[in-house]
């Protein structure tokens, strides 16, 4: 929580607590996902810091479906709405399914929407345009967040937002994507 009012003061837009990172070392330290075997704790965590930060500010938090166990992320998820959590996104597996593409549940994602009355965010295996449409159906969620589809593709998200607008989805050309993939390995 003092982390959380400190990142504000610097500036920040809002918090988001990620209690979806699979890391090995993260999750040793009580970090991350290991975190969605103690909803009561990831309860805990975040309403401390929705408390402490000003209410106009936004807390999020990013969960998986649990560890090992999908049919426990309802349990997860109504732990952060219930603490206070502005919006949750949720990638659909597992801890333990680590990134398996087999493994993706986007179904469930669907289910924790249906419960909440926050926004939820559908994440996970979201590679292209079509990917992004099947999350769409399955989920029915309105949102997506990108990762390393992303980082496969610095376009999707330009993609997706043209299939989403209706119109033609066209892949950037190498002389436009060049610049931007210098940017980053400067960053």
């Amino acid at each position: 929580a003092e982390n959380a009012v400190r990142a504000i003061e610097l500036g920040s837009p809002g918090v988001d607590l990620n209690f979806g990172c699979p890391a090995k070392l993260v999750n040793q330290s009580k970090g991350g996902a290991v975190l969605l075997k103690e909803p009561d704790l990831l309860y805990r965590i975040i309403q401390a810091v929705r408390q402490a930060v000003p209410v106009q500010q936004p807390v999020t938090a990013k969960i998986r479906l649990g560890w090992d166990d999908p049919s426990h992320c309802l349990e997860i998820a109504y732990a952060a709405y219930q603490a206070g959590a502005n919006e949750l996104a949720v990638h659909g597996r597992t801890k333990e399914d680590g990134y398996r593409s087999e493994a993706i549940k986007w179904e469930w994602i669907g289910q924790i929407r249906a419960r909440l009355p926050i926004p939820v965010i559908a994440n996970g295996e979201i590679w292209s345009v079509d990917d992004w449409r099947r999350c769409r159906e399955i989920s029915g969620a309105e949102d997506i967040m990108l990762g390393r589809g992303l980082v496969s593709r610095p376009d999707l998200a330009r993609q997706i937002a043209a299939a989403r607008a209706g119109g033609e989805v066209v892949p950037m050309r190498w002389d436009e994507l060049l610049p931007l993939l210098h940017d980053f390995w400067q960053q």
